[in-house]
């Protein structure tokens, strides 16, 4: 019989779900069949099933393919306070960030350093001062075949990138507005953006915080709490209709994204795959400008 303890654990999942899972019905059945899900006014609307279709198949091959990690092991009895305080420490900077970002609004010139300063600094802060065993540790990486640490991720990652971005679930792509930008500026945007968002982002939010929250709280807990964090930094960037509107938006979008990028992590403890899903999702439509 399931233990008391567990829960809390269980009621966070299944809140975290179904509000993730909720956000395109609810944006359906107000009448929104295309949202936008970046920030850049020049980017075009997708529609609901380009946004959700590709993240479902993605985690479905990443269930289906094996072979994966187990679960990790819940931390001992003797380290689970030093964790404890390492995991609040590390929320709170997330939430600190979520609140700063929402007040300062989208496009402030300190969004950039804000981010740096407390995902890389903040973190750095709560480590160094709270220090505790790290979670899992090299055996847990171990149990999965070397062969496998590269190629288990592929099918999901590959499948999910071709429904997102060259199925005929997603339509033509409208570079127009991104045109005007001077192919060299372009680029140093998306580097940029590669360090500050696709690198920095998952090493906060999956390799630092998910992982030690799956080893208090469980797997799924542990990615469900995740990428409501994740989703709530990207709140101020999305949107400029009604406030459910927007928040639907980035539940569905962001939040299901950190559920895709958070079981890539624990199927696999692979941060180069889910480093480059991240990468994809902010530059890979803006290629063909590079190239062409």
């Amino acid at each position: 019989m399931p233990s008391r303890a567990a829960a809390p654990d269980r009621l966070l999942t299944g809140f975290g779900l179904a509000m993730i899972g909720g956000a395109p019905l609810w944006l359906l059945a107000t009448g929104r069949t295309e949202v936008t899900t970046s920030a850049d006014v020049e980017a075009s609307p997708v529609t609901i099933p380009a946004v959700v279709v590709p993240l479902v198949a993605g985690m479905l091959l990443a269930r289906l393919v094996p072979p994966r990690l187990p679960a990790l092991q819940p931390t001992v009895a003797d380290g689970r306070a030093a964790l404890t305080r390492q995991v609040v420490g590390l929320c709170a900077v997330a939430v600190v960030f979520a609140v700063l970002v929402l007040l300062l609004g989208p496009g402030s010139v300190w969004y950039g350093p804000v981010k740096v300063a407390l995902l890389l600094g903040g973190a750095w802060w709560v480590l160094r001062n709270w220090p505790a065993p790290p979670p899992g540790g090299r055996e847990h990486r171990q149990s999965l075949p070397g062969l496998w640490y590269w190629l288990g991720p592929v099918p999901a990652v590959v499948g999910w990138a071709w429904l997102a971005y060259h199925s005929p679930l997603t339509g033509p792509s409208d570079l127009s507005g991104y045109r005007a930008y001077d192919p060299m500026v372009l680029l140093t945007a998306m580097l940029l953006t590669f360090l500050t968002a696709s690198v920095l982002e998952e090493v906060f939010y999956r390799l630092l915080l998910q992982t030690r929250l799956e080893a208090l709280l469980g797997r799924w807990p542990a990615i469900t709490a995740t990428a409501l964090l994740y989703a709530a930094m990207h709140t101020h960037r999305v949107g400029t209709g009604p406030l459910a509107d927007t928040v639907a938006v980035v539940l569905m979008f962001n939040g299901g994204l950190g559920l895709f990028l958070g079981y890539l992590w624990s199927r696999y403890r692979n941060g180069w795959a889910i480093v480059a899903v991240h990468g994809a999702v902010n530059s890979l439509t803006l290629l063909p400008l590079l190239v062409g």
